[in-house]
């Protein structure tokens, strides 16, 4: 790779003001006469552009990388760029890990202590920052990016969150728009209480489709039918909560937040089913929940990267809080419409965080219009938990000029886990700019808990199957 660092401003209404580092790097084209250069990001917000590029291979085909000069970079307030920061590691660690009953006065005003402690730790160390991490700065970002390449327009290939990134830059820059494809996109113009509902029944949704693929197994560890296995994964979860389960780092137990978040993660790639099965068979069977603990130092985005943090922020910065009638309204329809995800009710942690925060924005960054921008290819998953098909099609339909593909499958993204169905058309809209045709729907080429590219279950790097699947709950806010 080779890499460079880019100063911009901090403030884009002040230029000529302080300015920040955007990190960036690029995978130069295998065949060696690049057609131009292919923009990604891998989603979060929060995650590393840049470090995506070290297994961007197994997504992209050959041809793409023969032909493209591959662009990550890191969103001002991720990774390797100015970054956001509150806490050391430890103590973001236990805010995700921490428990709190927000039935009771007690659990409230515990989770806004904790709420408010990280807050000051981010106002410390990046008080400056915080007000400009937003999506509307990092878009403009990626037109000095585009520019410093070289390239007169804007090649493109967002995940999830990079939907939205990649939306903001074709309603600011639409003459600019070349290639874009934009795959399991967010719906930026709903309420955010009305989001963090949305995605919980999305999650319920996915587990339902795992349970089913468990139970087929035929030695499901958690019942012989789907709704056995609901109520089992419940009673798990209220166990955790009660009393943690033990694990084999005597300074970790396996807490209710996080083995939810770690199931969670196992619903964003199909191929990694099988390898949830054995965990909460271990679980079940031995009581033991190291192996959730062990696999959670690799997913949590708590760990050695600021992702935690850098996805905080940046929701903070772009969307508008309701008030906390609204969240505890949700939150009681979810009791009963998701009892596996959303039991506890709608999670508030991060809202409290940017409730303690100085800068709250008047509006939300979407929708997107992007009018007079050349056709951009929007991706949809249909049983997709984090970024459900109906926010797909909202995105879509939004745009001035885009066409919508579906794929029939489970988890999160589509592109590099699809099959050829996907990934022929927009290999080929790369390539050549001949757009894919609008509507169409791909069937599932694997079984459920199949990888799609190896045609077998890969235990040890399952979750990361997806590439650009593996961030952990929350995804958005």
């Amino acid at each position: 790779m080779q890499c460079a660092d880019v100063k911009v401003p901090l403030d884009y209404k002040k230029p000529g003001g302080k300015a920040i580092t955007v990190a960036m790097a690029k995978l130069p084209a295998k065949g060696g006469k690049p057609i131009g250069s292919l923009f990604i990001n891998p989603g979060g917000p929060g995650s590393s552009g840049i470090a995506v590029l070290s297994y961007v291979d197994r997504a992209f085909s050959k041809d793409v990388m023969d032909k493209y000069d591959i662009i990550g970079f890191d969103p001002r307030g991720v990774g390797s760029s100015t970054p956001v920061d509150c806490f050391d590691d430890r103590e973001m660690a236990k805010m995700f890990d921490s428990d709190y009953d927000v039935s009771t006065v007690a659990g409230r005003r515990a989770q806004k202590a904790q709420a408010k402690k990280i807050t000051e730790g981010c106002k410390k160390h990046s008080g400056e920052l915080l007000a400009h991490v937003g999506t509307e700065s990092a878009a403009r970002d990626m037109d000095v990016l585009r520019g410093l390449v070289g390239d007169e327009k804007l090649n493109y290939l967002g995940f999830s969150y990079g939907t939205s990134l990649g939306g903001m830059y074709a309603d600011l820059f639409p003459k600019k728009v070349g290639r874009m494809v934009l795959d399991s996109a967010v719906d930026t113009g709903m309420r955010d209480s009305r989001r963090a509902y949305e995605q919980e029944l999305g999650f319920e949704h996915a587990f339902e489709r795992y349970a089913q693929h468990c139970v087929n197994t035929g030695s499901c560890p958690l019942g012989s039918s789907v709704d056995a296995a609901k109520k089992k994964m419940r009673a798990l979860l209220d166990q955790a909560f009660k009393k943690p389960f033990p694990t084999s780092n005597p300074n970790r137990k396996l807490t209710r937040s996080l083995l939810t978040g770690e199931v969670g993660q196992y619903l964003y790639v199909d191929a990694s089913w099988p390898d949830l099965d054995e965990k909460l068979g271990k679980l079940v069977k031995e009581n033991d929940g190291s192996a959730f603990e062990e696999s959670g130092s690799d997913s949590a985005p708590t760990a050695s990267s600021n992702g935690a943090e850098a996805l905080i922020a940046i929701n903070c910065a772009d969307y508008v809080l309701d008030p906390q009638s609204e969240y505890a309204k949700y939150s009681e329809r979810l009791k009963r419409e998701a009892p596996v995800f959303g039991g506890s009710g709608v999670e508030t942690k991060d809202r409290y965080i940017c409730a303690e925060l100085p800068h709250h924005p008047k509006s939300n960054p979407g929708p997107y219009r992007a009018k007079g921008s050349a056709p951009i290819v929007v991706i949809g998953v249909r049983h997709d938990p984090a970024t459900l098909y109906s926010w797909t099609r909202t995105f879509a339909g939004a745009l001035d000029n885009s066409v919508l593909l579906t794929w029939e499958g489970d988890g999160h993204t589509a592109y590099g886990r699809a099959g050829s169905c996907i990934q022929g058309p927009v290999d080929k809209y790369l390539l050549t700019g001949e757009v894919p045709k609008d509507g169409l729907v791909c069937p599932v080429e694997q079984k459920q808990g199949q990888n799609a590219r190896q045609g077998v279950s890969d235990r040890k790097a399952s979750v990361k199957d997806g590439v650009f699947a593996g961030k952990p709950r929350p995804f958005v806010r």
